[in-house]
């Protein structure tokens, strides 16, 4: 009796696993009324990328769950690790966790440069408003004043612009489809404000007079951060466009 059990357990994972990497390696090739094909060649195919891209933002807001697209508004990030010890006004350690992001909804493609030839795909991607709300725990310095603390954060960012470079493959996944392999991002916004509970151990005053000074300031924080951003960025974006491009068979976006 005890083998029977064993058996059908180990019976049960392999079906499960293969449910799995059946819906993994699945291509979406019914139903794509929203994608409209680009003509490499044609000397308007920029634009022709950039209404592709802007129908597939609009598609995958709430998911693709049979080809396992996640929702894109919230996005939802199990961790973004902060590591900045070299500094001018900002030295931390640590990190945000279970963090959801909301308003990408709301994403707009003003501009796309595709080149087959070059493998390149560029693009802008702009959002009037994002919030990001998590848990954190950080310690170090900003503003050469010293903060340790963890709890809860939200932070506000208005205007967010981004411009993404990539240079991509086409690989067989099982059809031809676009693979993403390096991508670098230029990220500006206009404005940025953020609220940290449980400072300084629960002190209230020295907790409001630091946020104070920290929004006050943000645009200079923000100019220190940006490189570490624009690079922790890259990593989420490579792997949300490529989980969305993997699933596209190049002969419905080609022509």
């Amino acid at each position: 009796m005890r083998k029977l059990i064993i058996v059908l357990s180990v019976c049960l994972i392999k079906v499960t696993l293969a449910q799995e990497l059946s819906i993994s390696n699945r291509q979406l090739n019914d139903n794509l009324h929203w994608i409209k094909p680009c003509d490499h060649q044609d000397p308007n195919r920029n634009n022709c990328f950039r209404d592709l891209l802007q129908s597939i933002v609009a598609k995958i807001i709430r998911g693709i769950p049979e080809v396992d697209i996640q929702p894109f508004d919230p996005l939802a990030l199990n961790e973004i690790k902060v590591h900045r010890t070299a500094g001018q006004i900002i030295t931390l350690e640590g990190g945000f966790d279970n963090v959801k992001v909301y308003g990408a909804s709301n994403a707009t493609i003003p501009q796309a440069y595709f080149n087959m030839q070059k493998k390149m795909l560029n693009f802008k991607m702009e959002i009037p408003k994002l919030r990001l709300s998590s848990s954190y725990r950080l310690k170090g310095n900003i503003l050469l004043l010293p903060i340790v603390g963890n709890g809860n954060v939200n932070i506000l960012l208005k205007n967010v612009k981004t411009t993404i470079y990539t240079k991509f493959s086409v690989k067989n996944l099982p059809e031809e489809a676009i693979n993403l392999e390096v991508m670098r991002v230029v990220l500006d916004i206009e404005k940025l404000r953020i609220h940290l509970d449980n400072l300084f151990n629960g002190n209230k005053e020295l907790e409001a007079s630091f946020l104070m000074l920290l929004n006050q300031n943000s645009k200079e924080i923000f100019a220190e951060l940006k490189t570490d951003l624009q690079y922790e960025l890259a990593k989420i974006f490579i792997e949300i466009w490529n989980s969305v491009f993997n699933k596209i068979p190049l002969k419905h976006m080609l022509t």
